[in-house]
């Protein structure tokens, strides 16, 4: 497999059929990884917003992207989903039965470049599969995540999202990592007590 990094929005066009094909084997109901989200975001929002989109090529053909966002910090790359703050679902666009060997060659490579990393991913749906992928991922990798869950209704059904939060093992990448692990431990404490005084008040 090889790594292709994307680096605007008119070179991610070039790829339009192969993530759109993609997409369409997978029958995706998410309109946040369609293409044409994705690249108007970048065109017209995302252009200083440290998108990096990595396409993953196998035997001249292109089988999945990686759609993210980086700053750089002091403690290393905060690594975040493209589109963050606008949209609340993602994930890779992989096909389904590619997705455990194609986490494990793109994160193995992220993580060699960067090095120092901390990874903030949000709006993981857990009945598309990605989540517990990843998990297992980190797991093999001896790389520890804290994830919170939230619930998603729509149509009379309910779904769950994960916001995970893991880091790469250097120290600089690990303090940051226990910082936000405390920072969203206190936000869930707060939402809590909020919802108990709710339910009390009701």
């Amino acid at each position: 497999m090889e790594l292709i990094l994307i680096k605007s929005s008119k070179h991610l066009s070039l790829f339009e059929k192969e993530w759109s094909t993609i997409l369409e084997v997978n029958q995706n109901k998410n309109p946040f990884i369609e293409f044409k989200f994705v690249y108007n975001w970048w065109k017209f929002l995302g252009e200083n917003e440290g998108v990096e989109i990595y396409a993953v090529k196998e035997h001249n053909r292109i089988i999945a992207f990686f759609p993210f966002q980086l700053k750089k910090t002091l403690f290393g790359y905060v690594v975040h989903f493209l589109a963050c703050k606008d949209a609340t679902h993602m994930d890779f666009i992989v096909r389904k039965g590619d997705v455990n060997r194609v986490i494990m060659f793109v994160f193995d490579a992220i993580i060699n470049q960067k090095k120092s990393a901390v990874f903030q991913l949000d709006g993981l749906v857990e009945s598309c599969g990605t989540p517990e992928k990843l998990s297992n991922y980190l797991q093999a990798r001896n790389m520890k995540e804290q994830y919170t869950r939230i619930a998603a209704t729509s149509n009379d059904s309910t779904d769950y999202m994960r916001k995970t939060i893991f880091s790469t093992n250097t120290i600089r990448a690990k303090t940051y990592r226990n910082f936000l692990w405390k920072k969203e431990a206190i936000i869930k404490k707060k939402k809590q007590v909020k919802d108990a005084r709710s339910f009390s008040e009701g």
